[in-house]
């Protein structure tokens, strides 16, 4: 059977920690190494991992950022399936197994994802993510991200294959990894609930603001794209139309004017971007993430399909990961 290493970087998430792990501890497939790279955190986060009942390897040490962290946790693994959980995120019961047989079914496949249910801080649900369907390489690029990256897996060959994540990306390096994985082969779509994201004020993407937007059509631009991918447009617009009105009131006027101009040759979709103005007006950017799980829950329409339960299976441990 098939070891799947799971690689989770951590720095100062101590409090969705037992979480997280639980949700590894309880998968019913026995096959799991887990490998937690935390970048020295100072939340406690060290006591925690020491007095847990789990087997897990970890490591404590400063890296240079996220995409440095799993790097090293994959350089380190010894699986042939590949997937990495953020802290703050969650394996659904039955996610590992059910992805497992999907690429013993289908061998040609390389990488898989599923769908994921978007939850707040406190873990109340938001229905699934909206954003998820089939996708190739020119919806990536032109379109946005239509993978939940907790709810992605892939073969080690992959991994080899393509190089590790870009360590110059901060907050879309795993749409880079889709992307670069695209332009090689096809994406597998599996319609089946197998994670838990986790959007809150804290995460990257809910304090990235522009330079996360500059990174968005810097990599769409290298894969081919014209710009911000469609989905993320208004944002932008709304982003860049804000720090106009910031640079407009410190009287500094060709800047305001340039993020204005390209407010508007972005042609966003005017009502979101009239939402996402008021949002930025009234709560300012860390309000995103609460605006974010609303229109979630707005648009979510679909019922969750959980993984089949294992046919006579009793609950197995993760145990072949190295103990701390």
């Amino acid at each position: 059977m098939s070891l799947v290493s799971i690689v989770t970087p951590s720095y100062n998430q101590r409090q969705y920690l037992a979480q997280m792990l639980d949700s590894i501890h309880r998968q019913d497939y026995p096959h799991i190494e887990h490998i937690i790279m935390d970048g020295g955190s100072t939340d406690g986060t060290q006591a925690l991992l020491q007095a847990a009942p789990y087997r897990f390897a970890w490591v404590s040490a400063p890296d240079r950022g996220q995409a440095d962290a799993i790097n090293q946790g994959f350089a380190a693994a010894r699986g042939e399936i590949f997937g990495w959980l953020n802290c703050d995120d969650l394996y659904v019961p039955g996610a590992v197994r059910t992805v497992v047989e999907y690429f013993a079914a289908h061998p040609e496949a390389k990488l898989v994802y599923g769908d994921a249910l978007a939850i707040d801080a406190r873990g109340r649900g938001y229905g699934l993510r909206t954003n998820v369907r089939p996708c190739d390489a020119a919806q990536l690029i032109r379109r946005g991200d239509f993978i939940v990256q907790p709810a992605a897996f892939w073969r080690a060959e992959l991994w080899r294959e393509l190089g590790a994540l870009d360590e110059t990306l901060h907050y879309v390096l795993d749409y880079e990894y889709w992307m670069r994985a695209a332009r090689r082969y096809p994406l597998h779509y599996l319609p089946v609930c197998v994670a838990k994201e986790r959007i809150h004020q804290e995460t990257k993407t809910a304090n990235g603001h522009l330079t996360r937007i500059h990174e968005l059509y810097t990599v769409a631009r290298r894969y081919g794209g014209e710009g911000v991918p469609a989905r993320f447009r208004a944002e932008a617009a709304a982003m860049h139309s804000r720090q106009g009105l910031q640079e407009l009131r410190a009287g500094r006027w060709p800047q305001a004017r340039q993020h204005f101009a390209i407010s508007v040759n972005l042609r966003p979709h005017w009502v979101k971007y009239l939402v996402y103005m008021v949002s930025l007006g009234l709560f300012g950017p860390r309000s995103l993430a609460r605006l974010r799980l609303w229109a979630n829950r707005a648009r979510s329409w679909r019922r969750p399909r959980y993984p089949e339960p294992a046919a006579g299976a009793a609950h197995a441990q993760a145990t072949d990961g190295p103990g701390p």
